[in-house]
């Protein structure tokens, strides 16, 4: 049975259906009854979608989305996996639906940057690939999603638009974490259009941004489709190898004139993000964000720096002297330019990830809870007098005892400020305590780089770009 709509100006900016026997209500998915939108002219364009995937050692959650990916296969032109982890992913894998439409690609760990670029490579070896999307590996899919993307593309939006994907929290399937993000280029940070906590679906805000498409900055790799003309004018992404990569590429995709919408019906399940807060995180996102600004800006604004130099010193006042030198170093990556992404590799990358706090057993509850002085002035002053006792000490106070304080209320201008704490939250323990030597060294290799940067040119970052073309990634990819 076809039912015939009057056309979409006569009803609405919404349309939604449901069927009823008699006066009670048909729930579709305890019925054998299939029902779906139709539309009697041809698509505008031809769209072919090729899925791309990049995994580490996900192998229980890239079963899954390839268990939900397979009844839609037919939906795209292939789906392409990039394995940076354990070899043999093809012998571990089950592939359902058509499995022509699979390639697995195995190479080094060069993050997701490396991971991704590769795929986006191979996807569009086939001439019929218009459009790639990029999708995390623990990443959770509806039936049906491939088609709506198909729609969108072949029927409504720009050949030159690039479209997103919302993210909804893995483990709280009501909860909106994500609809795309903007950027600040003047302090050199993604901004989130929603709460870091998310939102509600059922609440107004949530609601409002599904119901429309949304214009932003750039969406993560979780979901992004881009056409393959994007590729041929502005090349391939920038071997940020994690975080923020997916931002570098989005914004300069933009400024080619290629937009990202976020476009109603399109989303994914994601864990929350915020349970990824580690010293070398914060390296990653540091550094590639003043990649971003200086790509948008010509140079990195003096707040970026300034932004970055004291934050560096408020992680010194912390005790968190792994995440201290993850900033100065990120600074000291930058001013490196291109020769620094060059040479970034995964020892570096281990090297980082092992620069780290202490963590601890759990420990019992009656943890304190620190005040802070009122006023920004007071805060400062006390944090600068703290940071400067720190460097001038002699004694370490790991051997002193520990006090168990909450995680949330550990932050500079506190009233009192332990020698030795332990760090207490929901998740984990941190062992934190003043190490004199420690804040020395960090505060001359801040203070080495600040000069640096003040006395020698800076580089052009339009130099970076050379490493976004496709025979510098084949170089790099072995290909």
């Amino acid at each position: 049975m076809v039912l015939a709509l009057p056309p979409l100006t006569e009803c609405g900016d919404r349309l939604s259906y449901t069927l009823y026997e008699g006066n009670r209500e048909i729930l579709l998915q305890t019925q054998s009854i299939v029902v779906d939108w139709v539309c009697d002219r041809p698509p505008e364009r031809h769209v072919g979608i090729a899925v791309v995937v990049c995994t580490r050692d996900r192998d229980t959650q890239l079963q899954v989305l390839v268990d939900q990916i397979a009844p839609q296969i037919g939906d795209v032109e292939g789906c392409i996996i990039v394995n940076q982890g354990k070899v043999a992913l093809k012998d571990r894998l089950v592939l359902g639906g058509d499995q022509r439409k699979y390639r697995i690609f195995e190479q080094d760990n060069l993050g997701g940057a490396g991971g991704f670029t590769r795929g986006i490579m191979e996807a569009f070896k086939d001439q019929n690939v218009t459009h790639v999307l990029l999708m995390d590996d623990d990443v959770e899919v509806d039936a049906g999603l491939f088609c709506r993307l198909r729609s969108a593309l072949a029927y409504v939006v720009s050949p030159k638009t690039c479209l997103g994907g919302a993210m909804i929290d893995l483990d709280d399937r009501d909860r909106l974490l994500s609809i795309g993000h903007g950027f600040d280029y003047t302090k050199a940070i993604t901004t989130d259009l929603l709460p870091r906590e998310g939102v509600r679906l059922r609440e107004t805000e949530a609601r409002s941004f599904l119901e429309r498409p949304v214009d932003v900055d750039f969406c993560g790799w979780w979901f992004f489709c881009f056409p393959r003309q994007a590729l041929e004018v502005s090349g391939l992404p920038l071997p940020l190898f994690l975080r923020g990569d997916d931002a570098e590429y989005g914004l300069r995709l933009k400024r080619a004139g290629f937009p990202t919408v976020m476009w109603p019906g399109i989303y994914v399940a994601h864990p929350h993000l915020l349970n990824q807060t580690r010293p070398w995180h914060q390296y990653y996102d540091r550094r590639n964000a003043l990649v971003c600004a200086a790509l948008q800006c010509g140079s990195v604004p003096s707040p970026a720096i300034i932004r970055l130099v004291r934050g560096v010193f408020n992680a010194i006042a912390l005790y968190r002297y792994a995440e201290a030198r993850a900033g100065v170093r990120a600074l000291q990556t930058y001013f490196d330019g291109a020769e620094g992404l060059e040479r970034w590799s995964e020892k570096e990358h281990r090297a980082l990830v092992k620069d780290d706090e202490v963590m601890c057993q759990s420990l019992e509850y009656g943890q304190i809870f620190l005040k802070v002085f009122h006023t920004s002035l007071s805060r400062t002053t006390i944090t600068v007098l703290r940071v400067s006792r720190d460097i001038l000490a002699r004694e370490n106070a790991m051997a002193t005892s520990a006090v168990k304080v909450d995680a949330d209320c550990w932050k500079v201008g506190t009233v009192s400020r332990p020698g030795s704490v332990w760090l207490v939250s929901d998740r984990q323990v941190i062992h934190v305590w003043r190490d004199p030597v420690q804040a020395r060294d960090i505060a001359l290799s801040l203070l080495r780089v600040v000069f640096f940067l003040t006395i020698r040119p800076s580089r052009k970052p339009e130099t970076l770009l050379r490493l976004a073309t496709p025979s510098w990634w084949a170089r790099r990819l072995g290909m």
